[in-house]
């Protein structure tokens, strides 16, 4: 028997993001993270990882004040990202078009240089005042023990803090929809636990979102708004974190490598549009899911298994 404190297999490492498709739904949590199987990677996921890395590492760190050079560094690398991984689209789930990466490239072309612009004037296009203490470090690596009374188990609480700023505040960058049911709102968060998390790690209460909303019309994609959501972390928001850590560690059975953990499928229902009516197994769960067509097949197709 290994002596670590994190059981026989080593560390346990929770991420926010792990967490968050934990609570989210069982059975995503079980494809992504006991089976092992990866999803395809959809091209909006590829404009907010260039988006970081530009604006983090070469405005905010690397001090280029260039706003054209960094929104052609932008596109420069959402277009590797695109070239060298396997991009689809998310209803089809078919590999991405050179037009339609082209459009993805376009896209933050505009919503990259509204961050750019906005942090700069400190206001967005549509006069929204963007003011923020400066910034001290980005990506700042987190990493604490916790320890959970209920089940006697330690875990470790880890991820990248994308902001921190010289108030002795921490924060994170959200490249999000402006649709009414995704949109970034206080409401949506205190449903998070990304908060709280950081504030375990860092021992920083005060938290700050950096949301830059994209937004379309018919027309195309329009400059998008730049604004910040600020919270306290509370005792709640903790009491919160260390309950579904707790379900955790007992459901999934994470400290036996999940050998008898629980995992079921949690879908939501939101309907469906014109372009999917009567597709059953597209719109039997609403919520973002990689493993969606695979999901209906186990568990809620009508057709009698072998």
């Amino acid at each position: 028997m290994s002596d670590s404190p994190y059981g026989p297999w080593g560390n346990m490492d929770i991420s926010p993001s792990k967490l968050k498709i934990w609570a989210d739904c069982t059975q995503k949590f079980k494809y992504r993270y006991v089976d092992k199987i990866r999803g395809p990677t959809g091209g909006a996921a590829l404009q907010g990882s260039s988006l970081h890395e530009v604006f983090l590492e070469e405005f905010l760190v690397g001090g280029i004040d260039d706003t054209d050079a960094l929104v052609e560094m932008m596109a420069m690398d959402l277009q590797h990202r695109l070239d060298t991984q396997d991009p689809r689209d998310y209803k089809t789930g078919l590999p991405l078009t050179e037009g339609e990466k082209a459009e993805f490239i376009m896209q933050l072309r505009i919503w990259g240089k509204s961050l750019l612009e906005a942090m700069k004037n400190g206001e967005d296009k549509y006069g929204n005042s963007l003011k923020m203490p400066n910034v001290t470090e980005t990506e700042l690596e987190g990493c604490v023990e916790v320890y959970l009374p209920k089940t006697g188990a330690t875990v470790r609480l880890r991820g990248y803090i994308d902001l921190v700023f010289e108030d002795g505040t921490i924060g994170d960058l959200k490249l999000a929809s402006d649709y009414w049911l995704a949109v970034w709102t206080l409401a949506k968060t205190l449903s998070e636990h990304q908060p709280a998390m950081y504030a375990k790690m860092t021992g920083f209460n005060q938290f700050r979102y950096l949301i830059v909303d994209k937004k379309k019309n018919r027309s195309g994609p329009q400059e998008a708004s730049v604004r910040t959501i600020d919270l306290k972390v509370t005792d709640k928001m903790h009491e919160n974190l260390m309950k579904t850590l707790e379900e955790f560690v007992m459901v999934s059975d994470v400290l036996n490598g999940y050998e008898n953990g629980i995992f079921h499928p949690n879908p939501e229902y939101n309907g469906q549009s014109k372009a999917n009516a009567g597709m059953t197994k597209v719109n039997f769960c609403g919520k973002l899911c990689d493993y969606k067509e695979m999901c209906f097949d186990e568990n809620f197709s009508q057709e009698d298994s072998e």
